[in-house]
């Protein structure tokens, strides 16, 4: 399995030349792989096709050149990291507890707290991250009471 890295260069901004019917502007996505995403991509083909070699059981095959995999990965497209969890707020948007740095009430539940994202589905941990929200908003709540 792979994931990618935070890249600068991918980004989600509002696309003012864009605008749905209420005049607002859609959003765009910038997804830039890096070099660090391919080379991460390239060291688990290679690992899974040594495996199937070593085994028995097969070889890979990967036909598809670099600049058609983006257009193809259609299964594995997880968006994350905008609101990045980090202690350090120099770093990252939300602490531990989701917590917008600096400001007492606001808190990011979903998947844009991650700061990396891997191939596979992130709703089971999503899920167990919104439950220690919720435990946590709870704590909160009755101590403020």
């Amino acid at each position: 399995m792979t994931e990618q890295f935070p890249n600068p260069e991918s980004r989600i901004t509002l696309d003012m030349a864009d605008v749905d019917p209420l005049g607002m502007p859609r959003i765009k996505l910038d997804w830039v792989y890096s070099r660090a995403d391919w080379d991460s991509f390239e060291r688990t083909a290679a690992a899974v096709g040594d495996a199937l070699g070593a085994s028995g059981q097969g070889r890979l095959c990967w036909p598809v050149e670099r600049k058609d995999y983006v257009a193809i990965c259609n299964a594995s497209r997880h968006h994350m990291g905008t609101t990045r969890m980090h202690a350090d707020p120099r770093q990252g948007v939300v602490d531990a507890d989701c917590r917008v740095h600096d400001i007492a009430n606001l808190y990011v539940a979903g998947s844009s707290v991650f700061p990396t994202s891997g191939i596979a589905n992130p709703t089971l941990t999503l899920l167990a991250l919104a439950i220690r929200l919720a435990d946590h908003l709870k704590l909160e709540m009755g101590a403020a009471r």
